[in-house]
């Protein structure tokens, strides 16, 4: 790769550069190889001479005879100014503080393990509701101690059609009297016993099996039968908060910045797991698992675009492939812990205790260099980028072009001052424009309609297969970790894909594999044969894979369709359908699944086949820098992008003239 400063050299003179003050300028003059005395002692006392300039020992900059204050930063001091010119985009920038270096792979490891955190929450509820067999309760019989072989036997009806005892009926017997009488009386003077009706009759609380999970949501708060609707609540708020909270942070993180709101949503996120094990009722419950939902939205928003938007366009394939690798872990995690923990009380606490690991993110996290650079926040991003270079060892330009530079990349006009006067109304329809941006910008709105489509499918395909155990009949503990196991190898093999054929057509190739898969499923299903279950459950996994590999890519690809003014927002928005498809996959699981076993199938396999086809109408994004569209403020304000570059540039990406093979 071509280095950012020229060697200039096999000639008789030296040039000599000197910036004039107030102009962006450069001025070339040459000046005499041989230095005189007086220039050879400033220079062995450690003091810079230039023509009209020099530098003294302490820091101070000495211009055309003034003394002009200007502190020097170690960092930048040494490098030849005409880099400047070679300071147009802010992956430049990130290039001279460094882009593999010891900085950038604390801030990965770092950031990552968040993706290790949200499993731990998202995908626990088949565990921590987990429903044992269970029947009516009738209270007598079981003050009398009767056996519950005898309670089945005598008060629950038996089901020839699926060749169990019913759930949520019972007989309408006289059972004190029954009671009292015992068991084989009681047998034998049914008749007797019976009520008005000889149907069954419906019962409002229930008996469990113990032995099969000691204690889960659903036998702390008997949410079966009537109150089924209450287990898949559990899980769709959780969905339902990050449906809130991509939407709600997607917008504050580009308005407030990324490291503000990851310290707030990570500090609530933690109070909110611990709490939701000490829930006295279920409403309670569904309310701090929709609180934690909402701020784990916040904090992996903020940490996924900080991360994006630290990488050199070369890694991003790499570092968007590896940032979820920590997923998977905790995706295996899961259903471990629930194995080894009997109640669901201690198993939500020890979910809870990895997110203790926030606490980091408050002593080591900073603020995006590249979204303050873009809010014109030059001096806070130059200390970042010091920071960065420090610990990097590398060597940046001095501060005045590297703050000139930023400028030039920022290219933010002044704000206008806010019209005091401005009605409540006209500040609420300026927020709601800048929201619905997206859709109102004519070059992003076809591109902001299929993406969303995309994120819809993806995750309610996802959370749909990950946590359709109950559907194809199949150890739940086997099922899950198997499917985190997977993960690992859907990342990996993306990552060449990725480089090697692009963004566009990896997506459409993992959308159609688990389309294909998962219509085969549905095939095996309607064939009803035991004999098929491990294809079953193979091809299950094997969609599965692909849909994750889609997930995954889905998240960077949105990121590199945006520029920095409306990343956090695309993404944070999408996610927002994505949340959608995800609030409806436990529903589909449980009420289409209990009806048609094959119908959340030929669902999912459905929406796959048709993001594969919309895909297409996307744009590739390989090789490009992430694009910074140089839209005039005013225009913006209209909802219009009238500059032919701004489009170009929107439309296409800004090509990344550093990603070039060193030779």
């Amino acid at each position: 790769m071509a280095e950012h400063g020229d060697i200039l050299a096999g000639s008789d003179h030296v040039t000599s550069r000197f910036v004039l003050e107030r102009s962006r300028v450069t001025q070339i003059k040459e000046v005499p190889h041989m230095q005189s005395l007086n220039e050879r002692l400033q220079v062995s006392q450690g003091t810079r001479t230039t023509t009209g300039s020099q530098t003294t020992t302490s820091g101070k900059r000495i211009t055309e005879g003034k003394m002009v204050t200007e502190e020097v930063n170690p960092h930048t001091e040494g490098r030849p100014s005409d880099e400047k010119s070679k300071m147009s985009t802010f992956e430049d920038l990130l290039e001279l503080a460094g882009t593999r270096g010891t900085w950038n792979i604390i801030m990965f490891c770092m950031c990552s393990i968040s993706s290790f955190i949200s499993p731990l929450q998202m995908l626990s509820y088949q565990f921590l509701g987990a429903t044992p067999d269970y029947w009516c309760s009738v209270e007598p019989l079981r003050e009398a101690n009767w056996t519950q072989d005898q309670v089945l036997s005598f008060a629950i009806p038996f089901s020839n059609s699926t060749g169990q005892h019913e759930t949520c009926l019972m007989y309408d017997y006289n059972y004190t009297a029954a009671a009292e009488m015992g068991y084989d009386a009681a047998m034998a003077n049914r008749p007797s016993l019976a009520g008005d009706s000889d149907d069954p009759i419906k019962c409002y609380s229930r008996d469990f099996n113990r032995t099969q999970y000691q204690s889960t949501v659903v036998t702390e708060w008997d949410l079966v039968c009537e109150r089924r609707v209450l287990y898949s609540t559990t899980q769709s708020v959780v969905m339902g908060g990050k449906l809130v909270g991509y939407v709600v942070f997607g917008y504050l993180i580009d308005l407030l910045g990324r490291r503000p709101i990851v310290l707030v949503c990570f500090f609530f996120f933690i109070l909110s797991s611990f709490l939701a094990a000490a829930s006295p009722s279920v409403e309670v419950y569904i309310l701090l698992k929709g609180i934690l939902s909402l701020m784990e939205s916040g904090q992996y928003l903020g940490l996924f675009v900080f991360v994006m938007e630290t990488t050199a366009t070369r890694y991003r394939a790499a570092v968007g492939t590896l940032f979820v690798i920590p997923w998977a872990l905790g995706y295996m995690l899961v259903p471990g812990i629930a194995y080894l923990l009997p109640t669901w009380k201690i198993m939500q606490t020890a979910y809870s205790i990895p997110a203790l690991w926030g606490i980091v993110y408050f002593v080591w996290l900073p603020e995006s260099p590249r979204w303050l650079i873009m809010q014109g926040r030059n001096k806070e991003a130059l200390k970042v980028l010091t920071q960065v270079a420090k610990v990097n060892k590398k060597t940046l330009p001095p501060d005045d072009q590297m703050i000139s530079a930023m400028t030039l990349i920022g290219n933010k006009p002044a704000s206008k001052k806010e019209d005091k006067k401005s009605s409540v109304w006209s500040r609420i329809s300026s927020t709601l424009k800048g929201f619905f941006m997206l859709l109102i910008l004519r070059e992003f709105r076809v591109r902001t309609l299929v993406v969303f489509f995309c994120w819809f499918s993806v995750s309610m395909v996802y959370y749909g297969v990950a946590l359709n155990a109950d559907n194809i009949n199949t150890n739940p503990y086997l099922y899950v970790f198997l499917g985190g196991l997977l993960e690992v190898p859907s990342y990996l093999l993306l990552w060449p894909a990725l480089i090697f054929i692009g963004r566009r057509k990896s997506m459409v190739a993992v959308f159609l594999i688990g389309a294909v898969c998962i219509f085969m499923v549905m095939a095996l299903m309607l064939l009803e044969s035991e004999n098929v279950q491990w294809a079953v459950v193979t091809l299950s996994q094997s969609g599965k894979v692909a849909v994750t590999a889609a997930f995954q890519l889905v998240w960077m690809y949105t990121a590199e369709l945006y520029p920095t003014k409306f990343r956090s927002l695309a993404v944070g928005q999408s996610s927002m359908f994505a949340r959608v498809g995800s609030v409806c996959s436990p529903y589909i699981n449980d009420l289409m699944g209990a009806t048609i076993a094959w119908g959340p199938s030929a669902l999912f396999g459905s929406v796959s086949l048709m993001s594969a086809a919309l895909t297409l109408l996307l744009p590739e994004t390989r090789h490009l820098d992430l694009t910074e569209p140089e839209e005039k403020q005013e225009e913006v304000e209209r909802f219009e992008l009238k500059d032919h570059n701004a489009e170009r540039n929107a439309t296409e990406g800004v090509t990344n003239l550093s990603y070039t093979l060193e030779e």
